[in-house]
């Protein structure tokens, strides 16, 4: 996600104040709220603060998660009324009856919010204004969590292409909690590097039955596997499990599109692609998708190349969706108009694909030239040349020319 703010410690006057506020607030808040995890607010140090700046553009719906810390808080620092949007959304209270707003809070200014870390929760859509807090996590003083020093082991090794070393630091931490759903995601990703495909598949079946069926990571992971195994009825099961915790979740929206394309219901594929443009918060990438798959399943009609042409408005460098519409157009032997595609197509590629919008460009260009009945057509071999590298774009035609001779 793109991140908009400062962490508190990089700006001295703010941490002062940040500092002063924790002591005399913060801390006394945690201890009296969660006795069993600290007796006194002695025991709590902040691990880390940051101010959000959360806009239409740096505040879309985040991904249902817990975090990093034993506690959290969230801080409110403006009102209500310099946004619409926004608030958490917490799973556990979803079925509250005594919350009346789907599992949301939503802050006054001033107010703040605490809890487990383990908590699962996302942040709403800010669809208007700007809104901003402090969001931070707290640990204990003089406690060691091992789980958590294992997870960020394990993280490290995976990043470090240590793969063997991060499966056993995942394990680990399952030995010591085994209800620790979070891990179980973490596992399966570096069983998959590893081409172990069926661990992966089991340690994710685990936690989706015995664990927390309702854990959104877990589901989307397992039915992805699903997928790409042809089970496209647990894919969707697995995807309806996301979408209960994120009604907006368009990843797994155009999953389930997938599922119904090997499924052979070109309606409901349809509708999930239609839904997922629909959606607020989707990324311009993820709609041009969704446009280039609908207008795949619109092959023939009318409104095929008008469904490339909305994808193209949001996603102009979309190599696929611009490759595909310039098909389309040569197949309708309008060359021109596919030339000018084919080009762009190459212009914004590299390696392979680049290469292959650039023999098509070429042969469309060539048929424009030939097809041309203007009255400023090129009559002479010489013309037609020049007219062809002009459609082309020379850098174009010259880099298709050195191509063809190291063949």
């Amino acid at each position: 996600y793109r991140v908009a703010g400062f962490w508190i410690k990089s700006v001295p006057a703010v941490h002062t104040w940040f500092q002063e506020a924790v002591r005399t607030k913060l801390f006394p808040l945690l201890a009296r709220e969660f006795p069993q995890f600290c007796s006194s607010a002695h025991d709590l140090v902040v691990d880390n603060a940051y101010l959000f700046q959360y806009s239409t553009k740096t505040g879309r719906k985040t991904d249902v998660h817990t975090d990093s810390g034993c506690l959290s808080f969230t801080i409110a620092l403006n009102a209500p009324t310099e946004y619409t949007g926004g608030g958490t959304w917490f799973e556990s209270l979803e079925d509250d009856d005594n919350n009346n707003n789907n599992g949301v809070i939503d802050m006054e200014q001033g107010v703040v919010t605490v809890r487990p870390g383990g908590v699962r929760h996302c942040g709403q859509a800010v669809t208007s204004g700007t809104r901003y807090i402090i969001g931070g996590f707290c640990m204990h003083r003089h406690k060691v969590e091992p789980v958590r020093m294992l997870l960020g082991l394990a993280a490290e090794r995976g990043c470090q292409g240590d793969y063997k070393g991060a499966e056993e630091a995942y394990i680990a931490c399952l030995l010591l909690n085994s209800q620790f759903d979070a891990a179980y995601a973490n596992l399966a990703n570096i069983l998959e590097s590893q081409g172990k495909m069926e661990q992966a598949l089991e340690a994710l079946e685990y936690c989706h039955t015995s664990v927390n069926p309702r854990n959104a990571q877990v589901a989307y992971s397992l039915g992805i596997l699903y997928l790409q195994k042809k089970e496209y009825a647990k894919c969707k099961e697995c995807m309806e499990t996301c979408l209960y915790s994120d009604d907006c979740d368009v990843e797994a929206m155009l999953t389930m599109a997938q599922a119904c394309r090997g499924l052979q219901d070109v309606n409901g594929e349809e509708s999930w692609y239609r839904r997922a443009i629909q959606t607020a918060g989707v990324s311009n990438e993820q709609a041009a998708s969704a446009y280039l798959n609908l207008g795949l399943l619109k092959e023939g009609t009318d409104e095929e190349i008008e469904l490339y042409q909305k994808g193209l408005e949001l996603s102009p460098n979309h190599y696929q969706l611009r490759y595909t519409l310039a098909s389309v157009l040569a197949l309708q032997k309008k060359f021109q108009q596919a030339a000018r595609h084919f080009r762009l197509a190459a212009e914004t590629s590299t390696g392979q694909e680049r290469n292959d919008a650039l023999q098509s460009l070429y042969r469309s260009a060539t048929f424009a030239v030939q097809k041309d009945d203007s009255a400023d057509r090129p009559t002479t071999r010489e013309k037609m040349m020049e007219r062809l590298q002009e459609i082309m774009g020379h850098e174009n035609y010259q880099a298709l020319a050195a191509s063809a001779a190291k063949r």
